[in-house]
């Protein structure tokens, strides 16, 4: 896959690893899945217009979110508290309308520095 966008965050940093898609209109969340991962590790998993946040890599509980208020109008945008130096890689977009079965993909690197 074609890499997207690079990030650069310090450790302890709050990051936003960018995505968006652009909608006609709103985009249904009731009827979207959003996933955010690093291979086949999952970081964040938005589907039915909630996180569903079960199978999430521990090493990210309760450091990730998204923009829920945003979402509608296509930011799909992952915001990482407290980043970790494990943190650096590559990570997958993928947001899925479960209707159309439309699926659009972005890859985010984020590179991590020490202090």
């Amino acid at each position: 896959g074609q890499l997207d966008t690079t990030c650069h965050a310090f450790v302890g940093e709050t990051v936003v690893l960018p995505c968006t898609t652009s909608p006609p209109g709103e985009l249904t969340l009731s009827k979207s899945m959003l996933y955010w991962q690093i291979g086949q590790k999952l970081v964040h998993f938005f589907q039915n217009g909630q996180d569903s946040l079960d199978d999430q890599d521990k090493n990210f509980e309760g450091r990730t979110s998204l923009f829920p208020d945003q979402m509608k109008h296509g930011n799909l945008s992952l915001k990482i508290s407290s980043v970790q130096l494990e943190d650096d890689a590559e990570y997958s977009c993928i947001y899925r309308q479960t209707e159309s079965h439309q699926t659009k993909k972005s890859t985010i690197k984020l590179n991590v520095s020490g202090k």
